[in-house]
């Protein structure tokens, strides 16, 4: 029953939670507003990550009070994954209050990465079962922080079309509660049944058209979530990082498009962090899609995807 609980307290918290935050940000004028790099053509409120962390975190809560034993096993990762993601949405929502330099952003993020680090989560073998093992050494802070930083802002570069960050996020969320399920690891079980709640409920308020938008203060929390339970290890017999060679395969779409778009401005000439309208979801608006047909094949191929990664779960328990 706790699996239950867990998923409707997160999807509940946000249902009654979204109109008030976007109550409050109509007050405070928190408002995307429109430029060439924008698809809509209204004044919708930001800020909408608010309430996808008060969803997660109520959850959270409900585990602390149904499964105590739960939560002192895992206090001190629990602890750092909160203190971190709240620092992150801190942040998102300096940004989206009167925005923030990208440089600065970024070496905050890498800040808050290290510190995450720090209290467990952190990728020092990469295992491709039964083909390969590479032990990362000395490359592991580096790496993992990198990782971190590099989803972070992958969700956030992909919160371009109503409802498509939300969306993919919830996707991956179910893949990961599939993935700990299988594998018998509560931490990311639990983790991940609470963004699932959090980010489907959002939905019905951010799915096209629009009444409100996550911000920076949404999509950088979920990254930092969604990169942290990625490289979560819970050290299994035989097992290093379960989930992160799977979380590859399903975030294919998020990482792709980070790494072309830095490509894209490389070869431009222009400053790696300056904003573009050429991502992917662009490119299928200028081809012809409709908003609603551009985000369900999003939606499509990351459901998809999820499905080849549960080839390698199956090769974890099997090797």
């Amino acid at each position: 029953m706790i699996y239950f609980f867990i998923f409707i307290i997160a999807f509940m918290t946000v249902y009654l939670s979204t109109p008030n935050v976007r109550y409050i940000a109509l007050r405070l004028a928190i408002i995307d507003r429109r430029n060439h790099r924008k698809i809509h053509k209204k004044l919708i409120t930001k800020l909408g990550g608010l309430a996808i962390y008060f969803g997660f975190f109520s959850a959270l809560i409900i585990v602390a009070l149904f499964d105590i034993s739960f939560f002192k096993a895992h206090m001190f990762q629990i602890a750092g994954l909160m203190i971190c993601s709240n620092l992150i949405l801190m942040l998102g929502v300096y940004d989206d209050f009167q925005g923030s330099n990208a440089l600065t952003k970024f070496l905050i993020q890498a800040t808050l990465a290290f510190l995450l680090v720090k209290t467990g989560f952190q990728l020092e073998k990469i295992v491709i079962p039964g083909i390969t093992e590479f032990y990362l050494g000395k490359l592991s802070v580096p790496v993992t922080v990198l990782w971190l930083v590099g989803i972070t802002n992958a969700i956030n570069l992909i919160d371009g079309l109503d409802g498509l960050a939300a969306g993919i996020v919830a996707i991956i969320s179910l893949f990961f509660s599939i993935y700990a399920f299988l594998l018998g690891d509560k931490f990311v079980l639990f983790m991940s049944l609470a963004l699932m709640g959090a980010t489907l409920c959002f939905l019905k308020y951010n799915f096209y058209p629009a009444k409100i938008f996550m911000g920076d203060t949404g999509s950088l929390f979920l990254g930092f979530i969604v990169g942290g339970l990625a490289i979560y290890n819970p050290h299994l017999e035989n097992l290093d990082n379960p989930f992160f060679i799977p979380a590859c395969i399903i975030l294919f779409l998020p990482i792709m498009d980070t790494l072309t778009a830095i490509a894209r401005r490389m070869l431009r000439k222009k400053h790696i962090f300056k904003g573009d309208s050429d991502h992917f979801h662009h490119y299928y608006i200028k081809i012809g899609f409709s908003h609603v047909q551009a985000v369900k094949r999003f939606y499509l191929m990351t459901i998809l995807l999820g499905i080849a990664s549960l080839s390698v779960i199956y090769a974890y328990l099997n090797v």
